[in-house]
């Protein structure tokens, strides 16, 4: 079993893949299969959920990402984008700064030097707009 970190590296390959390709997610995952073997279990979890839910993250994007509709990103950011909002948004246990941590982590490593204060930027502000509501409701409910 590999590392959630690793898995995350390779959801976003298999993603960036899908994206600059267009080809079919079945294929890309197949693809990668034939050449490096069987992805993670939450590697595939993350590649699915990003798939399934990829129009209404980019939609979400596009509201925190002021001044960059998501069209317009670099594929390895918008790559990277989408996996860590997924993350913050689906995945419970990984707390929302995790998600922006390690998503700049792979900007870092994939990406241009400015790609890891941006990709950064707009995940805080998406977590500030959909995830500190929930995070005020969950406090107001505990005080009650």
């Amino acid at each position: 079993m590999s590392s959630r970190r690793t898995a995350r590296k390779n959801a976003f390959l298999v993603l960036y893949q899908r994206d600059v390709t267009e080809r079919q997610l079945d294929e890309v995952v197949e693809r990668w299969r034939s050449y490096r073997g069987e992805l993670d279990e939450y590697a595939l979890a993350l590649v699915h959920g990003v798939e399934r839910e990829r129009e209404a993250l980019d939609g979400r994007l596009g509201e925190v990402a002021l001044g960059w509709p998501v069209h317009r990103m670099s594929a390895v950011d918008r790559t990277i984008l989408r996996l860590a909002l997924y993350e913050m948004l689906h995945v419970e246990d990984v707390p929302a700064e995790v998600a922006v941590g390690e998503a700049m982590e792979l900007a870092q490593g994939f990406s241009s030097d400015e790609s890891p204060q941006f990709v950064g930027g707009v995940l805080r502000g998406a977590k500030e707009a959909w995830l500190g509501e929930i995070e005020r409701h969950d406090r107001r409910v505990e005080h009650g």
